[in-house]
Order: structure tokens, then C-alpha cells, then sequence
């Protein structure tokens, strides 16, 4: 397993200071297995006993995958840009166009919901808990959450758990310098997001767990349901789940 930078001596019920303007605080929760559970992935999945050949999701969502998912602004590939890397220019500078869209719903209606009920979900939030967000991406949906609970002057540590130390190191750097709210990056995959809860001194500490973006539409219908039951086995009495989901039932919408 990577060497976790945990920091000593700290009390249970609350996390080491985060100085925005000296250092960030990422902690590396990786294990040593993901590269070789991926390349299994990837060889299932190109060699299916039936049906189409894919890849997993997990490919685009590395450090340049996400920066281009953020770039609206251009619209070519990326000067220099050759091969693969042109072909994922590409498919994430549409993606992301599409997200800006109108017709693309999801984003600002999942912005719209949290700019109405920030404040009764802070108020739910117990003071000193956990807030883990899973595939944090640019922190500019949950930022919304986070001022609701500035303004209860909670005790909050938030954890930003993503693919890419140095987009948590960018977005986590944009987020303002709270002084109830305190942040806190998570290198890693959802399970060893999994992993790191599961861990005696966190175990013990209440937790809210979300998953925005509808991200959990990124599975398999019969995959979801495992993917939330193991996150449900790792949280005690008390903890919470917030889950983006698209109620759309729309076909044209969608």
C-alpha cells in the first residue's frame, strides 16, 4: 500500500489544520493492487463472451481527462495533441460543450436543487462529521453545501476524493479559506475510498457520503446496487448518504 499522509497526534473527533496559503492537504489512500485490478478490467472487458467491446470509464478521468472536461473554451483538439491524446481531446472537449448546453439539464438543475436546500442539509449535518465526496471533479457544485455549513459555524472536515493528485491540489486551492470548514483531498478510487473509512479512526467518527453528478449513472444497472451496498457497509448508525440522481423520465428530455 502507498504511504498514507495521515497526520499524528491529532483528537479523534477532529482533523489536522489545513493552511490554504502554506500546503494542502492530500492524502494518498491508493493501493498498490488498482493498476493491476484495471489492466484485469481492461482485458475482461475488450474480451466480453458477448456484446461490444468497451473500456472502462476510468481511463478518461485522469489528470488531463478532467482539466479538458473543464475547458469550454476550446473548439480543436489541443495544439500538439497526437494519437490517443488527440482522440481523448476530443471526446472531452464535446463532452463538456454538451454540459454547458441547455438541453443538458443535469448540472444546472442539480446546482438549482443545492441552491434551495444547502441550508436544510447543513442544518442535518451533525457538528465535527465527515463530509466525503466521491469523484469530486471541480468543487463548484459542493461549494454551494459548504457555504450553508460555514454560515451554521459547524466544525466540517471535507474530504475531496478523486483519480488526480493534482486537480484535487487545483480545485482544492479555488476553494475559499473557510474557518468552520476545513479541506481535505483523497488521492484514490472509490474503494479505497472504501478502504480508508473503513480505518478505526474514522469508523468512529459520523459521515455523510456524496455522490453528485449523477455519477452513479455511470454503471451498469446491475452494478449500482452492489456499488451502494458496499458503501452502506462500511458507515455506522447515524452516517448519511446524499445521492445526485436524474428523475427525468422524459425520453426526449433525456
Amino acid at each position: 500500500m502507498a504511504v498514507i499522509t495521515d497526520t499524528a497526534g491529532v483528537p479523534a473527533g477532529r482533523a489536522a489544520p489545513t493552511k490554504r496559503d502554506n500546503a494542502l492537504d492530500i492524502i494518498d489512500i491508493r493501493c498498490a493492487a488498482v493498476e493491476i485490478n484495471l489492466k484485469d478490467e481492461i482485458n475482461t472487458l475488450l474480451k466480453p463472451k458477448d456484446g461490444p467491446r468497451q473500456l472502462p470509464t476510468l481511463l478518461l478521468y485522469d489528470e488531463r481527462g478532467l482539466q479538458l472536461f473543464e475547458e469550454a473554451r476550446l473548439a480543436s483538439p489541443l495544439p500538439g495533441s497526437t494519437g490517443h491524446n488527440r482522440l481523448l481531446s476530443c471526446f472531452m472537449l464535446a463532452a463538456n460543450r454538451i454540459t454547458y448546453l441547455d438541453e443538458y439539464y443535469l448540472t444546472n438543475d442539480e446546482i438549482r436543487v443545492l441552491k434551495d436546500s444547502a441550508s436544510k442539509i447543513a442544518n442535518w449535518i451533525p457538528d465535527k462529521s465527515m463530509i466525503i465526496e466521491l469523484g469530486s471533479g471541480n468543487l463548484r457544485k459542493v461549494n454551494l453545501l459548504l457555504e450553508a455549513i460555514e454560515r451554521t459555524g459547524k466544525n466540517i472536515d471535507y474530504y475531496a476524493l478523486d483519480l488526480s493528485r493534482k486537480e484535487l491540489e487545483r480545485t482544492l486551492a479555488q476553494l475559499p479559506a473557510y474557518k468552520h470548514v476545513r479541506s481535505h483531498g483523497l488521492w484514490g478510487t472509490y474503494d479505497d475510498g472504501r478502504q480508508w473509512m473503513k480505518r478505526p479512526s474514522n469508523i468512529r467518527r459520523q459521515k455523510c457520503v456524496l455522490s453528485l453528478g449523477s455519477s452513479i449513472g455511470n454503471f451498469h444497472r446491475d452494478e449500482a446496487p452492489g456499488f451502494l451496498r458496499a458503501l452502506a457497509e462500511v458507515l455506522s448508525p447515524g452516517d448519511t448518504m446524499l445521492v445526485g440522481l436524474d428523475s427525468c423520465m422524459d425520453p426526449d428530455k433525456v
